[in-house]
């Protein structure tokens, strides 16, 4: 009986090995397919909920124009929708924008939406923020950067899943975005938000050089880690900068460099952390996709992993075991996932494989969200017909492991 169960463990142990191909559920993402829809985020927790916000142009005169795009969410549950709105107001004057949207969800299925905002059409652009409720009512309007000289775009928003202990009903968050003023160099700035009141807001480097696209992620003690595009020294070359902030606004993790490979370009950061705070990191390294995880304390669990020899617009997500996916895009054309254990091998794991619901035409900006339990879900634009007009496919159920 030993041995027959030592066989069965060990023909188990060789089955959970074997690589895992994707097989999702897939969505339209946007319910209504007039015009051209780009741009998508994705946001998942651990009770069902994945929403996706994508660019909404309904103006079917040029494609390629962002011209009155509005900002658009779609709230599911379990793969049902529960809703769909317009979260702009678009504007006046002939080009008005409402652009790079990005979301974040808490277990109650409250999202937080923020986007680069031009309603004036007068070319420079702030930071919304506007917060809602399970059911799609509006709870919470904000502006993320307090001064609103100069030029804000490229926002990022994560959302603490538990809240705030002391204040069930309050939705805690972050938002990181790109700070132009003037003719100086981009900076890269975070706020705290506790509902619609803002904690802190700070710069989250040392003056100097260029700094720009950043990316947050929230833990349940409500830290905020920010990665960014990092030139503080001014050469030319890039690295991916990191640090967090608690939920006061304090630096709890220095400033330091993600990335162990240093040479050439390392840029176009994504960063997702646990319940607890460990964190994962991917962007591209000299055309390559790479990811690199760390523990709560940001002691790095392993060096630099490259997912893809080529590869841009890099994405991840992670899960309270560890576990990472990462996701991006090859040549402006297809969609690419990739999955990973806590330790950085992908044995076992989601294998490198396209991922999208037809292969016909152009598929691109593939994003993934990872819940805490694992679940993976994935949004990408579609223009399978060659019209040039994108819609936004979803997929949900994918899992990273064959056990």
């Amino acid at each position: 009986m030993k041995l027959l169960f030592s066989l069965v463990l060990s023909g188990s142990m060789l089955a959970a090995a074997a690589p895992v191909v994707a097989a999702p559920e897939w969505l339209p993402g946007n319910s209504v397919s007039t015009g051209d829809q780009d741009t998508v985020a994705i946001a998942a927790n651990r009770n069902g909920h994945v929403a996706i916000v994508w660019e909404d142009d309904r103006d079917t005169s040029a494609p390629d124009d962002n011209a009155h795009s509005d900002v658009w969410i779609r709230l599911f549950r379990h793969g049902t929708s529960v809703y769909e709105k317009k979260v702009s107001a678009g504007g006046t004057g002939a080009a008005w924008r409402h652009l790079n949207p990005d979301v974040g969800l808490d277990d109650k299925g409250n999202a937080v939406v923020v986007w680069q905002d031009d309603p004036d059409a007068n070319g420079f652009y702030n930071i919304p923020v506007r917060v809602f409720g399970p059911t799609g009512t509006l709870l919470h309007s904000a502006t993320a950067n307090t001064s609103a000289d100069g030029q804000q775009v490229n926002p990022s928003v994560s959302v603490d899943l538990d809240g705030v202990p002391s204040a069930p009903s309050t939705i805690a968050y972050a938002v990181a975005w790109e700070d132009t003023q003037g003719t100086a160099s981009p900076t890269v700035r975070v706020a705290g938000f506790k509902n619609a009141t803002r904690s802190y807001e700070k710069q989250v480097h040392a003056t100097g050089g260029v700094n720009k696209r950043p990316d947050v992620a929230v833990s349940a003690s409500g830290s905020a880690l920010v990665v960014w595009d990092e030139d503080i020294d001014n050469n030319g070359f890039y690295n991916i900068g990191l640090t967090r902030f608690n939920a006061a606004g304090t630096v709890t993790l220095t400033k330091t460099i993600a990335n162990s490979v240093g040479d050439g370009q390392q840029f176009g950061a994504s960063v997702a952390c646990s319940f607890n705070g460990d964190f994962a990191v991917a962007f591209e390294s000299e055309g390559a996709v790479a990811f690199r995880g760390f523990s709560s304390a940001g002691t790095p669990s392993h060096a630099d992993v490259t997912a893809a020899t080529s590869g841009t617009l890099a994405s991840i997500g992670l899960d309270d075991q560890g576990n990472v996916v990462v996701a991006w895009t090859v040549s402006g054309v297809d969609t690419w996932v990739r999955g990973y254990g806590p330790d950085g091998d992908g044995t076992g794991r989601l294998e490198n494989q396209q991922l999208s619901q037809v292969t016909a035409g152009k598929q691109n900006g593939l994003v993934v969200a990872v819940s805490p339990w694992g679940e993976v879900s994935a949004a990408y634009t579609d223009d399978n017909d060659g019209n040039l007009y994108d819609q936004i496919v979803l997929g949900l159920g994918i899992a990273n492991s064959g056990w």
